[in-house]
């Protein structure tokens, strides 16, 4: 098992963001978080991560507590993408480069070069190379993050909404690279999503957080118009796509009924 979650709880001044969070990740899988704003989202990949600390509970990754060992080792294990990145005055290639800062012990070596150069090639970043954050847009910025991350050679990347800042060009280029990515090492994929239709074409393994609580997990096979209405609020048609399920919204009529 790569990731085994427990029990696990956590609060910020006294309001409980979540509780009884269980579930767990095979090696070679993508899971998608997806819930309403304000469920927690993004707070549950940064108690993974150990950026913040949880309450209560376990987190294993290859049978480890990441509670019990120390920030380096968790870095070897999970790359951690957030929404937004920070523009310091430092070129793309530098950027992507302290990705391998866990692995580094006395100086950069070809491997790293190496592995940097790859990464800028796959997100077809090579132009960028000397650029600097701060002349960067959004989307590109999220492309550094992620390109940071892949170096990192982690066990599981955790991508905290990784297409929100993406044209629809770029959206693609990135998922399919998750996926390329998973197929081809042993690693997993954990991100945060609003557009559930991207989640369901990419991802393998779903979760649907409601009310502080796991309100279902599972695959494909979990997706109905009653789970939509439940969590979202929100009347839908499950129609298939390319062998995929594909949410639809129902039409508004007579003056905004349903």
């Amino acid at each position: 098992m790569m990731l085994e979650i427990s029990n696990l709880k956590f609060s910020y001044k006294n309001k409980e963001i979540f509780n009884q969070i269980d579930f767990n990740l095979e090696s070679n899988e993508i899971l998608s978080i997806l819930g309403p704003n304000g469920v927690g989202k993004t707070t549950l990949l940064k108690c993974i991560n150990r950026i913040l600390r949880p309450q209560g509970g376990s987190i294993l990754v290859e049978n480890q507590d990441i509670m019990n060992i120390k920030r380096i080792e968790i870095a070897k294990k999970l790359g951690y993408v957030p929404q937004r990145n920070e523009t310091v005055r430092i070129t793309v290639f530098d950027a992507i480069l302290l990705g391998r800062k866990p692995h580094i012990k006395w100086d950069v070596s070809n491997k790293d070069i190496s592995l940097v150069n790859s990464a800028m090639k796959k997100l077809n970043m090579e132009d960028l190379s000397l650029r600097y954050l701060d002349e960067l847009s959004g989307g590109e910025l999220q492309k550094v993050g992620i390109a940071r991350a892949i170096v990192q050679e982690p066990k599981i990347l955790l991508l905290d909404e990784p297409t929100s800042s993406l044209d629809l060009k770029n959206q693609q280029e990135i998922l399919y690279l998750l996926s390329e990515i998973v197929d081809g090492h042993d690693v997993s994929v954990i991100m945060t999503m609003h557009d559930i239709n991207s989640a369901l074409r990419f991802s393998d393994k779903f979760i649907f957080l409601k009310g502080g609580m796991i309100d279902s997990v599972g695959g494909h096979d979990i997706i109905t118009p009653k789970l939509i209405k439940e969590v979202y609020g929100v009347d839908v048609y499950i129609k298939e796509h390319d062998g995929y399920p594909f949410v639809i919204p129902v039409g508004r009529k007579n003056n905004g009924a349903y």
